[in-house]
């Protein structure tokens, strides 16, 4: 098959929602998170252990042990009024794990016409940040610490 262009897609039009405590039971009321201006799942590696050993010669070997799935990182606008922004404070403030639910926008290319792929997870509001200067928007700025795994549900 020929090359025909590329198959990208922009984040234009994605979202991130906010949902109850991790595992508080239930099924928990996503909130979307308002004025959110970037985002993205950095820092996912596998954390590993030196098993060398007489046998293994002149080369190292390693096995995997533990997998870190990362941080999201969000910025954007701050609105006091959006209810996802909200709910993003009160879980920082909280210092317990919420769930979190990221959604792309529907990619036609891959055949999608109900939703985009959706990343859920569970995590920590490790930090935030608010940003003022006087010649910008008022910023806002969270970091997400995943705890436990990322499920990626095909968008259709």
């Amino acid at each position: 098959m020929s090359y025909t262009g590329s198959r990208a897609q922009a984040g234009r039009g994605s979202s991130l929602s906010i949902g109850g405590v991790t595992g508080a039971g239930g099924s928990p009321t996503f909130v979307t998170i308002g004025e959110i201006k970037s985002s993205g799942i950095s820092g996912a590696q596998w954390s590993t252990d030196d098993v060398s050993n007489f046998q293994s010669g002149a080369d190292s070997e390693f096995i995997t042990t533990m997998r870190d799935n990362g941080t999201l990182d969000i910025s954007g606008n701050r609105v006091a009024s959006d209810a996802g922004q909200v709910a993003v404070e009160a879980a920082f403030a909280s210092g317990l794990k919420y769930d979190f639910k990221l959604v792309l926008p529907i990619n036609v290319q891959a055949g999608q016409t109900t939703v985009g792929d959706t990343y859920g997870f569970s995590a920590l509001v490790q930090s935030r940040d608010i940003s003022v200067d006087t010649s910008k928007a008022v910023g806002w700025s969270v970091k997400l610490k995943i705890s436990g795994p990322v499920t990626l549900s095909a968008g259709s």
